[in-house]
């Protein structure tokens, strides 16, 4: 994991929102991380590399899981 990714969570958490993290930066930047690296994954076959950044959520809802609605 990168430092600047962390560093940037930190700024977050303490500039954006103005609350002190439990949890701490590099944990969440772990698991921020995590997290998109599953929904990049999830979405990558549906999506075309000549597809707009607004196209994303769409092809998320396309390829969902109707057991999850």
């Amino acid at each position: 994991m990168s430092e600047e990714i962390t560093r940037l969570v930190e700024i977050s958490i303490r500039d954006l929102h103005g609350i002190a993290s439990r949890a701490g930066a590099p944990a969440v930047a772990r698991e921020v991380l995590r997290l998109n690296t599953a929904v990049r994954d999830i979405a990558r076959p549906a999506l075309h590399f000549s597809d707009q950044p607004a196209d994303f959520p769409a092809a998320l809802l396309r390829h969902a899981d109707p057991a999850n609605a």
